[in-house]
């Protein structure tokens, strides 16, 4: 049970980050969307589904990249996943989001692809 409670927390925290950048793009009019996975477990079936946050960025053609973060690597970074090619960027360090926001913000608005 204390596994669980850890990871929990984890994903709450990701989630609080995740939410906490859709303020800061949309404070420089970029659309997007947060979207949370629960962690879903069924009795007697061997069905696990991983918790985690994305924050989807939408654009003037719609859905122009998904942003996630990377938990595997030390420090933490946003991955900016773009949805036409599957290509997945790293980002600046979650602790320092300015970078990562201007960046976003920019590809949102039009900036160069």
């Amino acid at each position: 049970m204390r596994q669980i409670t850890i990871s929990n927390r984890t994903v709450n925290q990701q989630a609080g980050i995740l939410a906490a950048l859709a303020d800061l793009l949309r404070s420089k009019s970029v659309r997007t969307r947060l979207i949370r996975r629960i962690t879903l477990r069924m009795e007697g079936f061997p069905v696990h589904e991983n918790a985690g946050s994305e924050l989807d960025v939408y654009g003037l053609d719609g859905q122009v990249a998904t942003v996630s973060i990377d938990q595997e690597g030390k420090p933490h970074r946003f991955l900016i996943k773009l949805p036409a090619s599957g290509t997945i960027v790293p980002l600046s360090e979650v602790r320092q989001p300015q970078s990562a926001v201007s960046w976003i913000a920019g590809w949102a608005n039009g900036g160069a692809r």
